[in-house]
């Protein structure tokens, strides 16, 4: 092989080197946490604010429901979430989540009335 073959080679992996290792970020996986707030009733909840809490780095991360009780959070990482949900004068007790590989988790809360014990 010619010294300029050997080069171009060379310049060839480094480019491929490199560009893999700008890649291998956006490989990185992310998840979906979605669901409905109910009250008691079942009635859909519009205007709460759901909270995913990341038990591993504390970082909170929240979304609002729509009309018909519906929220999405996205991005996150996989791991264990505390999620919980607070509208007006009613909250629900944090619900531990774990989202895992290839996993959308869609969960429904039935928030109380504050200071209200929830079994």
């Amino acid at each position: 092989m010619s010294t300029e073959a050997k080069k171009m080679l060379v310049t060839a992996m480094r480019t491929f080197l490199f560009c893999f290792l700008l890649a291998v970020p956006a490989l990185a996986q992310t998840y979906t946490l979605s669901g409905k707030v109910s009250d008691m009733a079942g009635h859909a909840v519009p205007s709460a604010t759901v909270s995913a809490k990341s038990i591993a780095t504390g970082h909170s991360f929240t979304a609002e429901t729509n009309s018909e009780g519906m929220y999405s959070i996205h991005d996150l990482a996989g791991g264990d979430y505390l999620v919980s949900a607070v509208a007006g004068e009613l909250q629900a007790a944090p619900i531990k989540v774990t989202l895992a590989e290839a996993q959308t988790t869609d969960l429904t809360v039935s928030p109380t009335p504050k200071g209200a014990r929830a079994f």
